[in-house]
C-alpha cells in the first residue's frame, strides 16, 4: 500500500440499530486515533465504520458481490454481445483498462479496511480498558479478528493459486500490524494458517455471543447480529476455509454445528425476503440501495445497461425444462422479474420495506452444500435435496443415490446448485476456481486460465510488497 487510510465513523448507536437501514455516513479522517479510543463509543463507532466501508460498491456492495466477480463467470447479457472474443476481454487483467482498474481498486479497498481493523485491534490491546460494558471487549475483538480473516481469505481466493494444485504458491502480503513497512508475499498455506488462527481466536472470544438475529430496542449493539461477524458467521467461515484447503472432515464438523445451533432456517419464500436475509449468517446493509444501484438494477422495461439475462440463459441456469419451473430462485416476482427476453434478479432492487437493502455474504444454504461435498455420496443427496425442496423443486425430481451417482455426478449437481443459489452474490467464481474448472456454461475461452489476479502495477512499483 502506498498509504494507510484511517476512517472513523460517528453515529448515534441507538438510532443506528433502531432500524435495518445503515446510517449513510461519510468517513472522517481528521480525528486523532488516541482521542477516538478514549471511550467505548469510539470503539463501537470504529467497528461500525468497518462494516459501512465494506458495503461500498468498490467492495462487497458491488465488485465482490453482483458486479465484477459475476461478470468473470459471464452471468449477464446486458452487453448484447455473442462474440466470445469480445466477452473474453474481461480476463486480460494486465491490458484491459476496466479489469485492471477494478482489480487495483479491490486491492486498495481490502488493504485499507484491513489497516483499520489492525488499528482497532491495536487499540483494544492498548486502551481496551475504556470498553466498560461487560463482555464487549471480547465481542469487539472477536468481530475484528473474524473480519480480518474474512478479508484475507477473499484476498487468497482472488490473488492466490488454485489451492489444491499449488498450496505453497506466493499470494499476498499479510499484515497484522498497523504500519507501512514492506511485507513479503506469503505462501498460500502459511496465509491459511494465519486465517485459521484468527478465526479460532475469534470463535473463542465470541463463545458467549447470544446471536440475536432480531432487533433489540433496549440493547441495539447486541441485536441484528446477522449484520455483524457473529459467532456462527465465524464458524461458517471456518467451514468455508477448511473446504477450500481440502480438509473436508473439519469443514463438515463446523457446517453441522452451524446448521444445528444457529437458529436460522432455509428460506422457502423469497417473494418478500428477496436476498434470503432469513438465512443469512453474515451480511451487510447498504443504505439507499435503490438509489445507489439504479444504474445496475432498475426494473423498468426495456432494460439497457442494467444487469439482465436472456430467456435462454435464465432457463438453462435454472433447469427450467426439467426440474426448475417452480424454483423460487427463478420464478417471476420471486427470484427474478421476467420480461421480453430480459430478466432481472431481484436481490438488489431495494423494493421492500424491511428486507430491501441486504448484501448476503455467508448464508445457511452454503453449509448444506459444504456438507454435501464433504460426506459420503449416499448422505450427500439428502443435503442437496433439502435445499432443492426448500427452493420449490418438487420431490419427484429428487437426486437419488445409486450406482450411477458417482463423484463426478455429485460435483455436477453441486456446480448446478452453486450456479442457481448464489446468482449475483460472487460465490460461483470461487466454486469454479476451487475445482479448477477449465470451462463452464457460457465460458468464452477455450480454457479458463484466469482465476488468479495479478498484483496491481502501483503495488509492485511503489507499494509495500517485498517480492521474494
Amino acid at each position: 500500500m502506498k498509504r494507510i487510510i484511517l476512517f472513523f465513523v460517528f453515529v448515534n448507536l441507538t438510532s443506528f440499530f433502531a432500524c435495518t437501514d445503515w446510517i449513510d455516513v461519510n468517513p472522517k479522517t481528521d480525528v486523532d486515533s488516541e482521542e477516538m479510543f478514549t471511550s467505548e463509543d469510539g470503539f463501537k463507532s470504529t467497528l461500525i465504520g468497518i462494516y459501512v466501508r465494506m458495503s461500498d460498491m468498490s467492495l462487497y456492495g458491488g465488485n465482490l458481490s453482483f458486479n465484477f466477480l459475476e461478470k468473470l463467470v459471464q452471468r449477464y447479457d446486458n452487453n448484447n454481445d455473442d462474440d466470445d472474443e469480445v466477452r473474453a476481454k474481461i480476463y486480460d487483467y494486465t491490458n484491459q483498462e476496466s479489469s485492471k482498474n477494478i482489480i487495483a481498486t479491490i486491492w486498495d479497498g481490502m488493504y485499507q479496511t484491513i489497516a483499520n481493523i489492525n488499528n482497532l485491534l491495536t487499540n483494544i490491546e492498548e486502551h481496551g480498558e475504556n470498553i466498560r460494558t461487560i463482555g464487549y471487549r471480547n465481542l469487539i475483538k472477536g468481530e475484528a479478528l473474524g473480519l480480518r480473516a474474512f478479508h484475507y481469505f477473499d484476498l487468497l481466493r482472488m490473488w492466490g493459486p488454485v489451492y489444491a494444485e499449488h498450496p505453497e504458491a506466493l499470494t499476498v502480503p499479510y499484515r497484522d500490524k498497523f504500519n507501512a513497512e514492506k511485507v513479503n508475499l506469503m505462501p498460500a498455506n502459511l496465509l491459511v494458517d494465519r486465517i485459521i488462527k484468527d478465526l479460532l481466536e475469534a470463535e473463542k472470544l465470541l463463545e458467549n455471543d447470544k446471536v440475536n438475529w432480531e432487533h433489540d430496542f433496549f440493547n441495539p449493539f447486541e441485536g441484528e447480529r446477522g449484520y455483524r461477524m457473529n459467532k456462527y458467521a465465524v464458524k461458517a467461515l471456518i467451514s468455508r476455509v477448511y473446504l477450500w484447503v481440502g480438509d473436508k472432515k473439519k469443514a463438515a464438523e463446523y457446517a453441522r454445528d452451524v446448521i444445528a445451533n444457529c437458529g436460522q432456517k432455509l428460506v422457502r419464500d423469497n417473494q418478500a425476503d428477496v436476498a434470503f436475509h432469513g438465512e443469512t449468517l453474515f451480511g451487510l446493509s447498504m443504505y439507499n440501495m435503490k438509489e445507489k444501484l439504479n444504474s445496475y438494477w432498475e426494473p423498468n422495461f426495456p432494460f439497457n445497461n442494467e444487469l439482465w439475462i436472456s430467456d435462454d440463459n435464465l432457463q438453462t441456469v435454472f433447469e427450467i425444462m426439467t426440474c426448475g419451473i417452480n424454483d423460487i430462485r427463478y420464478k417471476n416476482g420471486y427470484g427474478f422479474i421476467h420480461g421480453d427476453n430480459q430478466n432481472m434478479c431481484r436481490k438488489y432492487l431495494g423494493e421492500d420495506v424491511h428486507l430491501d437493502e441486504n448484501i448476503p455474504l455467508i448464508r445457511l444454504a452454503e453449509m448444506y452444500y459444504i456438507l454435501a461435498e464433504s460426506v459420503s455420496l449416499e448422505e450427500s443427496v439428502d443435503y442437496l435435496n433439502k435445499i432443492r425442496n426448500a427452493r420449490g423443486i418438487s420431490r419427484i425430481y429428487d437426486l437419488v443415490y445409486n450406482e450411477d451417482f458417482t463423484e463426478d455426478e455429485r460435483q455436477e449437481a453441486l456446480m448446478k446448485e452453486y450456479q442457481k443459489e448464489f446468482f449475483a452474490e460472487g460465490q460461483f467464481f470461487y466454486f469454479l476456481k476451487r475445482h479448477n474448472y477449465k470451462t463452464f456454461y457460457r465460458c468464452p475461452v477455450s480454457e479458463m486460465l484466469y482465476y488468479t489476479f495479478p498484483l496491481p502495477d502501483d503495488e509492485v512499483e511503489f507499494g509495500s510488497v517485498g517480492i521474494q
